[in-house]
């Protein structure tokens, strides 16, 4: 009887390491892969502006809008090397009451696409990362100098952020970000540049594929 009972525990003794090979497996690879998601919070931004007037010409005043929400979509790839995470992401997002009425030229800062990389470190289901790259935001003044509609420019600079994300499972995660931009570009016939700072705290939540 005892040979009988310890011949019938070898297949356990054997699947035990396999077990733990197979949790060590996933947990290595746990925040790897292509991800999609959407994001939403608050945006914040001051600075500078050249502008075009109703009456001719451009201005240079301070901008110091109200703060408002942001609305966008992100896509990325993470690849895990033990607890260490290195990837790449893009995000796109809809930028609402970033504002600043004038008499009569109003400035408004309409969204922000950014394209950065990310070095995190993962702890149990948290990872924690920095972030890296370029951001581009369109500012628009209506109504505008020369024309009917309004006007707008694009602007571009770099960005630097500061996030965390929690794994629910295999596929589903959330997490928070933090980031900060500093853009600048011109109007056609603006002497000078527009220069302001952008920042946005979002909550997101994404798949992985």
């Amino acid at each position: 009887m005892r040979k009988l009972a310890l011949l019938s525990l070898i297949p356990l003794v054997q699947a035990v390491p396999d077990a733990a090979h197979a949790d060590s497996t996933s947990a290595a690879s746990a925040f790897e892969g292509v991800y999609a998601g959407l994001e939403i919070g608050a945006a914040a931004a001051d600075g500078t502006t050249d502008f075009p007037v109703l009456s001719g010409g451009t201005r240079n005043a301070s901008f110091d809008p109200d703060n408002g929400r942001s609305f966008g979509a992100l896509f990325g790839y993470n690849m895990q090397r033990g607890d260490m995470i290195y990837g790449a992401e893009v995000r796109y997002s809809n930028l609402s009451h970033v504002v600043e009425k004038g008499d009569p030229e109003t400035r408004e800062v309409m969204d922000f696409a950014d394209l950065r990389g990310r070095v995190g470190y993962v702890n149990g289901d948290f990872m924690f990362y920095g972030a890296l790259g370029w951001s581009w935001s369109r500012l628009r003044v209506h109504p505008s100098a020369q024309f009917d509609r309004e006007s707008q420019t694009t602007l571009d600079g770099f960005n630097i952020g500061l996030g965390m994300e929690y794994n629910f499972n295999d596929r589903w995660f959330a997490g928070a970000d933090y980031t900060y931009r500093d853009v600048s570009g011109d109007f056609d016939d603006a002497p000078n540049d527009s220069d302001f700072d952008l920042s946005t705290i979002t909550a997101r939540v994404a798949y992985r594929f």
